[in-house]
């Protein structure tokens, strides 16, 4: 008999957003589990409550080790597939069973990722808010309805809720710790887990709700510091890689740019959004991201994507060319002047 899989949660500090998701779990979850909670040095508190929380394995450490450092000593203890959560996730009726069951379509999917309303690239549905739990369950609810057992292969998945097959983690092993406190250490392991021959997959009908960025807010790492962890983060992951990223990442852009050819916007819309998934820095594909976004009419999206092209290549001058249209368009002409300029502070 297979083992049920283990709900691995780090956490430092935060202990209002732990006991919302901790609730959640218990009261949504119906499927068997093992829940491993990781107190990932926390000094507000969060130590206590885990302690108490019914059923659960604790781990303490005595350090915040940082989110690799915390889920491997969660993977450690782990047995079966390996479910990582952030302390700052709501779960709905369902979530764990779609997620098990996208796992299980083929043996080859190594990694399965949900849909949500805060991450980076093609996980986040843009455009939600949510005034209360029963609207959250409620839009997890349409979403399933529609998009029942439907996946979309990706090329990275984001760490805030990941279910990893356990022949993944003996394959793979465990998460990069000199990715330090967090960020990248998730788009590493999927590449190793894609390199080890497993696809990564969206279950589009599991949903989960992110709060998003809560540990790194209670750190003070915001605006400024975030960026610079970013791109510190970035550099590192692709100093380790040398180019691998890049190569799929164009490729997908040529890819992109074929479905366009033959009128199909929609597939090189999404090829687009995976590209900017698998090399984050590579200018072209915001450009060219926004070009498709202006001419769906999302100017706004449109802006923000050939602002961060520029950003990333300071004289590209087909982005800077774009901005200025986009700009004039929206009346963001300050805006669009100071990023060029090189004094974007305030964007």
């Amino acid at each position: 008999m297979a083992e049920p899989t283990s709900i691995v949660i780090p956490a430092y500090n935060q202990l209002d957003y732990c006991r919302q998701c901790i609730q959640s779990i218990h009261q949504h979850t119906r499927a068997d589990y093992r829940l491993i909670l990781v107190d990932n040095g926390s000094t507000d508190g969060v130590s206590e409550f885990f302690d108490h929380v019914t059923g659960a394995e604790v781990i303490h450490s005595a350090t915040n080790l940082g989110f690799a450092g915390g889920v491997n000593l969660g993977i450690q203890r782990a047995m079966g597939h390996v479910l990582l959560l952030n302390s700052d996730t709501l779960v709905v009726p369902g979530w764990f069973e779609r997620l098990e069951a996208a796992l299980a379509q083929a043996d080859t999917i190594g990694i399965v990722g949900p849909r949500t309303n805060y991450a980076s690239g093609y996980q986040q549905i843009d455009g939600l808010s949510f005034a209360s739990y029963d609207e959250i369950a409620e839009f997890a609810r349409k979403l399933a309805e529609e998009h029942a057992g439907t996946l979309t292969d990706v090329p990275r998945l984001i760490g805030f809720c990941m279910l990893i097959r356990d022949r993944v983690i003996r394959d793979v092993g465990l998460f990069d710790e000199t990715f330090g406190v967090g960020m990248y250490e998730d788009d590493d392991y999927g590449l190793r887990a894609r390199r080890a021959g497993y696809r990564l997959c969206v279950a589009e009908d599991a949903f989960v709700f992110h709060y998003g960025n809560r540990t790194f807010a209670g750190m003070g790492i915001v605006e400024d510091k975030w960026h610079a962890l970013m791109a510190e983060n970035e550099h590192r992951f692709s100093e380790k890689w040398q180019g691998i990223a890049e190569q799929e990442s164009r490729q997908l852009n040529a890819d992109a740019h074929a479905a366009l050819a033959e009128g199909k916007t929609a597939e090189a819309l999404r090829l687009l959004m995976q590209a900017v998934d698998a090399c984050p820095g590579l200018g072209v594909n915001h450009n060219d991201l926004g070009a498709i976004l202006w001419g769906l009419g999302e100017h706004e999206r449109a802006f923000d994507c050939f602002a961060r092209a520029i950003r990333l290549k300071p004289g590209y001058e087909e982005a800077r060319a774009n901005l200025i249209d986009v700009a004039r368009a929206t009346g963001r002409m300050a805006q669009a002047e100071a990023l060029l300029s090189g004094n974007d502070d305030d964007l």
